[in-house]
């Protein structure tokens, strides 16, 4: 709308990962290899409880749920197999999860080489006074704003003013952050929410508190911060001697049920696909683990947002379809909830009983 002549900016990238079993890496140690057979870089690295893999990096057609393929998920493997012992088989079923992510890879309007890629972010301004910023990632959103603004403000002579009327960010209490906002960049300064209260032994208080178990308490500190104390209080009573509170969604990972409450009452998850992705990460971290929980996410979701039985059917159609996206195997696609809940996805198909050599 600005220039109807100006070209393409953003050239969307594949960047496939692989998740496999937490015993290939070493809980705090992970690599990154610049060199591979092709000259693409992997990193290799233990991530929540697992290992993740990748990435490939290569251009891509712009799609809601891209799938991996197995092409990339191959080379990925194989280049696995060259960082450890020569006696370790990295073998396909394996694969825990994979998905395929598309960053925005950006074009320099002003370069010559109108083909030369940014892999970074690229803040610019055109004759008009649009100011774009564009590529970049996740763990750079904070810099990337930083930027922005500072442009902003240097290209159309702003003047930024101070905030004395400061919000609420760590849960209903006012929060001193102990930083003047006196209207310069105080992005390294500001706490992030969650931790305002945050200290590295909160997660014993939790277990005296709630009694809930180490693993639980350590993932609801790491992920929540100082909001792990609502959390836990959404969690159900267990009817053990311990743990006291906190149902697993899946005996394999510390997710527990009042991580779905919290999600719908204070982070606006709407479906069951919110909650397995974007609130926790299940659905990264193990396809099937994800489907074989779904009854249960349904379930609590529907008590706290009245879904009926149509509605709860409408979300097992939704969400097993995306669990494709995320490596869920063909094979799986047709099970229904019934399926699930009888237990009937716990028996081995024949390739996944192939793989171990020792059967009853």
């Amino acid at each position: 709308m600005d220039d109807p002549d100006v070209r393409e900016l953003v050239a969307p990238s594949s960047g496939v990962h692989v998740i496999l079993p937490g015993y290939y890496s070493p809980p705090r140690m992970g690599l990154i290899d610049p060199f591979t057979s092709d000259g693409r870089v992997i990193f290799f690295l233990p991530w929540q409880g697992n290992t993740i893999a990748g990435t490939t990096d290569a251009p891509t057609e712009i799609k809601p749920n891209p799938l991996a393929s197995e092409k990339d998920i191959d080379w990925i493997l194989s280049e696995v197999r060259r960082y450890l012992s020569p006696d370790i088989n990295v073998r396909r079923g394996d694969v825990l999860a994979t998905w395929s992510g598309i960053r925005p890879l950006v074009r320099d309007p002003k370069a010559k080489n109108t083909q030369s890629l940014v892999r970074n972010h690229l803040v610019d301004v055109s004759e008009s006074g649009l100011l774009t910023i564009a590529g970049g990632k996740w763990t750079t959103y904070r810099q990337m704003a930083e930027e922005a603004v500072d442009e902003a403000i240097r290209y159309f002579n702003l003047s930024p003013k101070p905030i004395r009327d400061l919000p609420g960010v760590s849960g209903t209490q006012m929060v001193d952050d102990d930083t003047d906002l006196d209207g310069s960049c105080q992005t390294h300064q500001v706490k992030l929410i969650g931790a305002h209260g945050y200290t590295k032994t909160l997660f014993i208080r939790l277990i005296q508190h709630f009694g809930v178990e180490t693993d639980v308490a350590r993932h609801l500190v790491d992920s929540y911060g100082d909001r792990a104390w609502t959390v836990a209080a959404l969690s159900s009573p267990t009817d053990l001697r311990f743990p006291v509170r906190g149902i697993r969604l899946s005996p394999l990972y510390p997710f527990i049920d009042g991580e779905v409450r919290y999600a719908v009452r204070h982070e606006y998850a709407q479906t069951a696909v919110d909650v397995l992705a974007r609130r926790t990460r299940l659905a990264f971290l193990n396809a099937q683990a994800a489907l074989e929980v779904l009854p249960k996410v349904i379930d609590i979701m529907g008590e706290e947002l009245k879904w009926d039985s149509r509605r709860k059917d409408l979300e097992w159609r939704e969400t097993v379809p995306f669990l494709a996206s995320m490596g869920l195997p063909k094979s799986k696609l047709g099970a229904s909830r019934e399926d699930v809940e009888s237990g009937g996805l716990a028996i081995y198909e024949p390739e996944e009983y192939e793989l171990y050599s020792r059967h009853g």
